[in-house]
């Protein structure tokens, strides 16, 4: 058996997962389901529902291939059908969801998203390389790929949940930012010397996963998309033309990578905790419950927890990153993600409670907690998958008589 094989697939199926709660959320809030006086089904539909439909399930497409174990095979036409399956339930949900319409529309742009995120998965994983050697995971061997896989939910909710508030253009500006600062430096030290891409393809992969991640807002902030695309591409292709020193042409560049990046993402949790603010302040509070929430959630509401959550698990993943040479597990790293993610969670709690109208809540903090876990554990998994491709690496590099890596 194939152990990376395994240890990918774990990866994949916690990746996957997460994604799938994501997208679920999204296609289904504000959950008021109840009897429809009508039903309400649609057949056509414009032509920014199809595109962002589509990207909607690509993820979940090339999340499912990398998810499949050893001995178990399907076929891209079997990922679309598993597509349309899925996309079936979620538009039979919201028949009974009073602010939804059914689209059969919906159901064969996302299978179509599905299949292309595993077609694609199946033509670029053969191109993928460490050191030279074939490896079946799309740059998955590099643990800052993990954040920059788990900033397209975040963009998606960032988005979704600006209900056309100017200000949080400029958070997905940073976060675009952090994403082009981690793609470019891994094209400087990583993709440029094992000449795997050039600079110019690592920034239209750049311009293409910010404009995948930030689409919802289209809608509302054409312009700001158009930018922020076309920053993120040149600021990684500026990242990625310098030539990399050698004393951080290995894989110990990932850290120093990460504490350069860090700033721009540090900067947007900054913002994130204090954009309510600008609403006004009182005076300071705080409640066990959500204080201030309405009986029946706003899809707003829900959104913007659900972004503040999908931050904390890429700022667990980053305080694991961090450490990850020092920590062997993530039980060894657990009094560590508890402590930084817990500061995390309390500072940002402790901001809003001069909110208006809400205050801080214990249920929030506690949630931002577990999902910084829920990132640490992610990074570990991935770890996992690390040291076994490195492992499989030196087998086959030993067992065909060459100096192992």
């Amino acid at each position: 058996m194939d152990v990376s094989r395994e240890t990918g697939a774990r990866l994949g199926f916690a990746l996957l997962a997460y994604m799938l709660g994501v997208t679920l959320i999204i296609t289904l809030l504000p959950f008021q389901f109840g009897w429809p006086p009508r039903w309400r089904v649609m057949f056509t539909g414009g032509a920014v529902d199809v595109i962002a439909n589509v990207l909607l399930f690509f993820p979940l497409g090339f999340l499912f291939r990398l998810a499949r174990r050893e001995g178990h095979r399907h076929t891209t036409l079997t990922v679309l059908w598993v597509g349309a399956l899925l996309s079936m339930g979620i538009e039979l949900a919201q028949l009974f969801e009073q602010e939804r319409f059914t689209s059969v529309l919906d159901v064969t742009t996302n299978a179509l998203g599905a299949w292309l995120g595993a077609a694609t998965f199946d033509r670029l994983s053969p191109k993928t390389r460490v050191d030279g050697e074939l490896v079946d995971r799309l740059s998955l061997e590099l643990p800052l790929m993990g954040l920059v896989y788990l900033l397209v939910p975040l963009l998606w909710l960032n988005a979704l949940a600006s209900a056309g508030e100017f200000e949080r253009s400029g958070m997905a500006l940073l976060l675009g930012v952090f994403g082009a600062s981690l793609l470019g430096g891994m094209q400087r030290f990583h993709f440029g010397p094992a000449r795997s891409l050039d600079p110019r393809m690592t920034a239209a992969a750049g311009s293409l996963w910010f404009l995948a991640g930030a689409f919802p807002s289209l809608p509302s902030r054409p312009l700001v998309l158009l930018a922020g695309t076309a920053l993120v591409g040149a600021l990684t292709w500026r990242q990625g033309v310098h030539p990399h020193r050698a004393t951080l042409g290995t894989r110990r560049f990932e850290v120093p990578l990460l504490m350069s990046a860090a700033p721009a993402y540090g900067a947007y949790l900054a913002l994130q905790a204090l954009t309510p603010l600008l609403d006004g302040i009182r005076p300071w509070g705080v409640g066990w419950g959500f204080p201030g929430v309405a009986a029946a959630w706003t899809k707003t509401e829900i959104l913007r927890l659900l972004e503040q959550l999908a931050a904390f698990t890429l700022l667990g993943y980053m305080i694991a990153e961090f450490r990850g040479r020092d920590d062997a597990s993530f039980g060894a790293a657990l009094r560590r993600l508890f402590a930084w993610g817990g500061v995390g969670a309390a500072t940002v709690e402790a901001i809003r409670g001069f909110q208006p109208y809400h205050g801080g809540s214990v249920a929030r903090g506690l949630l931002a907690l577990g999902a910084a876990l829920y990132g640490g554990w992610l990074y570990y998994l991935q770890r996992a998958h690390v040291i076994q491709l490195l492992a499989t690496l030196r087998r086959g590099t030993t067992d065909g008589g060459e100096d192992a890596v």
